[in-house]
């Protein structure tokens, strides 16, 4: 498939507040380095530009965070950025960058990276399954998911059922759509993973921006109303006093809820691809995702360990750091703050942060 008619958008507008102290309001996990020497965002970035022009990526996220942007992504051309001026979840950022990337380039089919902040350990894979994903989006009136199996029973994550397998598109099997389930409790995760009929929810998708956009309108309207008066502005000088005054105006919801549990199973396909994605939106995420030592443990950076099992250990600090007998627990130390938790209790981090910030 020529990839000109292809456009991405990349979705990075998340807080982050759920991986302190790395990530905070002010600079949000997909902004640093937690791994490595470069962002998340920008390994994101970095992956696309292998196989998509500059010209053809699309960034949408909040436009608090446009300094961040601005400077981590300079190959994209400005008008590309989408900021938004009010936090009002995803249901109408994606509709509105959807409409602005059909208005621009109609009849484009849009690969949809749900999330800066995930890591992919096999690129080629992955690029590959994106542009099956396009070609096959191209070629119906369907929205082609790309999901992956899970490794353990998240209840962070969305599943995705799966039904017969309906054919194979250039070696990769495509299966009918049958329901999503958004983030389970633990007994039901556990029914799914022991299934060999539901995949873990990565948020990446294939469809044409025109059949997004028609989803909008019948089964999302005051939403999609919203995002017709913005569009019609785009372009011109009166486009950001109509963002600002419009863009509030959208219910604080996500999508997942807004629009695609409204939709019929049969507008979707699903295409599963195994390219080592790993979602780094809690801690119990990323432990779960990136490989072990012999202890089962996850070592970044340096530390000192007695008798310590199965636990997440990140220092940026180049001091020395020491644990003794300890079983399950994540320990992330940076030049200002440190956090000292249960992996179990993850989640919890989020309400942490929150009572941080009361008290300052």
């Amino acid at each position: 498939m020529d990839n000109k008619n292809v456009k991405v958008l990349i979705m990075c507008g998340g807080k982050g507040t759920r991986m302190w102290p790395i990530s905070n309001m002010a600079h949000p996990k997909q902004f640093e380095s937690i791994l490595g020497d470069i962002s998340m965002f920008r390994e994101t970035v970095d992956r696309v530009l292998t196989s998509f022009k500059p010209e053809d990526i699309y960034i949408a996220t909040s436009g608090l965070f446009a300094d961040q942007i601005k400077t981590q992504a300079t190959e994209i051309p400005s008008e590309n950025f989408i900021f938004e001026p009010a936090m009002r979840d995803n249901l109408g950022a994606l509709g509105l960058a959807t409409s602005i990337i059909e208005k621009r380039n109609p009849g484009s089919v849009m690969v949809l990276l749900w999330g800066a902040d995930h890591l992919v350990k096999k690129v080629d894979v992955f690029l590959d399954a994106l542009t099956k994903a396009a070609e096959l989006a191209s070629e119906s009136d369907k929205m082609i998911l790309i999901d992956s199996v899970a490794t353990y029973p998240t209840v962070h994550n969305g599943w995705i059922e799966i039904g017969k397998k309906i054919s194979t598109h250039k070696g990769s099997d495509v299966y009918e759509f049958i329901r999503q389930v958004e983030k389970p409790d633990l007994a039901k995760a556990q029914e799914f993973f022991d299934s060999k009929n539901y995949l873990i929810h990565t948020g990446y998708m294939a469809t044409k921006t025109s059949l997004l956009l028609q989803f909008y309108k019948e089964y999302a309207p005051e939403t999609y109303a919203i995002i017709e008066r913005i569009t019609n502005a785009v372009d011109t000088k009166e486009f950001e006093s109509v963002l600002e005054t419009e863009y509030p105006k959208f219910e604080k919801l996500s999508v997942d809820y807004g629009l695609y549990e409204k939709l019929p199973s049969s507008t979707q396909w699903e295409m599963p691809a195994e390219f080592g994605w790993v979602d780094v939106g809690t801690w119990e995420l990323l432990y779960h995702g990136l490989d072990k030592d012999e202890n089962g443990n996850v070592i970044i950076g340096k530390a000192n360990l007695i008798n310590v099992k199965n636990s997440l250990i990140i220092t940026k600090k180049t001091g020395i750091m020491g644990l003794i007998d300890l079983d399950g627990v994540i320990v992330v130390e940076t030049d200002d703050d440190m956090l000292v938790a249960p992996l179990k209790d993850a989640p919890k981090v989020k309400e942490l942060y929150a009572l941080i910030e009361s008290q300052t």
